[in-house]
């Protein structure tokens, strides 16, 4: 605490306006000690360094600007910038967190977030990134700008002329704002089921700072009686695994199945909530839904060869999200497009018309993307681990375009075997197979 009333004496109002503009919006910005610079000083305004109406003109100014700064930034060049590895002043796990908590509170967050260190910082770039209405957002914006920047210079100011010697007490105090600001989003996030389990998942996968891979495992038309099948689900059943069953074993590998998810093969492009009617033979993602299956893989090239062109896919995955399944979106060229050079440009074609058709709202839902190049599906002739990176880095940079979320994961798919999974799954962009 020594060293930030130092700071503030010898920076003076200049230094607390900067780290309050580059903490408010700039994305290496999130380490820097914002609730507790403003509290001291309020507490050295009320004894005479410097003007309090003057530093909450300039905190709430500038603490408004950086929001604004931020969102510039997360419109313009967020996705590009985001492709980028992590470094010492950038990781992508911070701006994974804020997207939960900004996908949780909405616009709210945009105020919640200014008393959330860390979470403040990135909250205005995935505003930018996701292109909230910026007439809203600046409402947002100095309303919170408001509460925070006046806030807690305003209690310093206060407790520094009410409490005889209350320098004495600076840390427990500030520790205690600390605590008291993130304590009622906290009790909000657990109260709910669902919260405290992605939590705890979090929490998990960071003590044991291993990389979570995903495995599809697409059983196509196996076996043939469900004995069969309940032993091969039994077998599968490990976290991390998917299971994509035939339609009529799905009820019953929900069962067995404790730590693998359930998906199915496809689903109908009508959503049976709106268009209600008659499709002999069809399954609606509701339908699904109501089995247990979380996931559904949609436009695999066995799907596109029986008639699913890019179109009917888009209506899929339209349906799927519409009905609560996180979509597992197949794309891959022919023999023949690779040979000409064509890849990206089939690959582009595919995600461009499957996700863009329909106006989806990238933030509001989850994706996966299965890369399997056609002309390695079941020919036991993979593409090379080096090519298949090369797709996929591709993949992400053009879903970063059209502002999906920095966790969507990207797998391989194609000829994958027990003796060939590793060459892929050891590079950290890819996030799996099928």
């Amino acid at each position: 605490m020594f060293d930030l009333v130092t700071f503030i004496k010898t920076a003076g109002y200049l230094g607390i306006f900067v780290v309050i503009f580059i903490e408010s919006g700039v994305f290496f910005g999130f380490f820097f000690p914002g609730d507790s610079l403003l509290f001291v000083a309020g507490f050295l305004a009320s004894q005479g360094f410097m003007n309090i109406g003057v530093l909450i003109f300039g905190v709430v100014l500038m603490a408004v600007l950086g929001v604004s700064a931020g969102y510039a930034f997360g419109r313009k060049v967020g996705p590009m910038i985001f492709n980028r590895e992590d470094s010492l002043f950038f990781h992508k796990d911070n701006l994974t967190h804020t997207q939960h908590f900004y996908e949780k509170y909405g616009k709210k967050a945009i105020i919640l977030a200014r008393f959330m260190p860390g979470i403040r910082t990135f909250a205005p770039i995935l505003a930018g990134v996701g292109k909230m209405n910026y007439p809203v957002f600046l409402a947002y914006n100095i309303i919170g700008g408001l509460l925070w920047g006046a806030g807690l210079p305003l209690l310093g100011y206060y407790l520094g002329n009410s409490i005889p010697n209350i320098d004495k007490y600076l840390i427990p105090i500030v520790l205690l704002i600390i605590f008291l600001s993130v304590l009622p989003t906290a009790v909000h996030i657990l109260r709910e089921k669902s919260s405290r389990e992605k939590i705890f998942s979090f929490a998990k996968k960071m003590l044991s700072r291993k990389p979570g891979k995903i495995l599809v495992f697409n059983w196509k038309m196996n076996p043939e009686k469900l004995d069969e099948a309940l032993v091969l689900a039994k077998e599968s059943d490990a976290a991390g695994v998917v299971v994509a069953a035939p339609f009529i074993f799905l009820e019953e590998a929900a069962k067995i199945l404790k730590s693998a998810e359930l998906s199915a093969q496809d689903v109908s492009r009508e959503n049976s909530e709106i268009n209600k009617g008659a499709y002999t033979g069809e399954i609606s993602a509701l339908e699904l839904k109501n089995l247990g299956v979380k996931y559904v893989i949609i436009g695999h090239s066995e799907r596109r060869k029986l008639g699913d062109t890019d179109e009917i896919i888009a209506k899929k995955i339209k349906s799927a999200v519409d009905g609560g399944l996180i979509p597992i979106l197949c794309v891959g060229e022919t023999k023949e497009e690779k040979n000409s050079g064509r890849t990206e440009e089939i690959i582009g074609r595919q995600l461009k018309t499957a996700l863009l058709t329909f106006n989806l709202k990238p933030l509001t839902f989850n994706l996966i993307v299965a890369y399997e190049p056609v002309w390695a599906i079941g020919t036991g002739d993979p593409e090379t681990p080096e090519n298949a990176l090369k797709a996929i880095k591709f993949i992400k940079k053009m879903l970063l375009t059209f502002d999906f979320r920095l966790s969507t994961k990207v797998l391989y798919g194609g000829s994958v075997t027990s003796q060939n999974l590793a060459d892929y799954i050891k590079y950290k962009e890819i996030d799996g197979v099928l």
